[in-house]
């Protein structure tokens, strides 16, 4: 089913008793959509207590531009405070080199997955 702008983006989900927050960029490309996306994550991010959010990113077959991945290293590094633990969905090719990146700047860890059942698992033993 193709992704547009009537599906939910940024969600909290419950898995095994405990709430994710999911970010599914998935098939995004650079633009509004994008931009919007990072800004509602943000603000429900920043409204979390620290260390307490578990963050599940999905990327799978997104694209990115240097904009992009500019506005991706911010939000995450703002993001820190409040993150428990991160996991991505969807790195494949280039897209390794767009996390390396914002890790890098973010001062962040993100786990990489194949698929958000992985993850999903993963982010609740955190």
């Amino acid at each position: 089913m193709p992704v547009g702008r009537n599906v939910e983006r940024i969600s909290v989900v419950v898995h095994r008793g405990k709430q994710i927050l999911v970010q599914d960029f998935s098939r995004l490309t650079p633009g509004e959509e994008f931009r919007d996306s990072i800004a509602k994550a943000r603000r429900h991010i920043a409204g979390q207590p620290p260390k307490s959010v578990l963050s599940l990113f999905d990327a799978t077959g997104a694209r990115y531009d240097t904009e992009v991945v500019g506005a991706l290293k911010v939000y995450a590094r703002d993001n820190e405070p409040h993150i428990k633990a991160s996991a991505v969905v969807g790195i494949e090719g280039l897209l390794r080199i767009g996390l390396t990146v914002v890790a890098g700047f973010s001062g962040r860890t993100f786990k990489t997955f194949k698929d958000r059942a992985s993850a999903m698992d993963w982010l609740v033993e955190q």
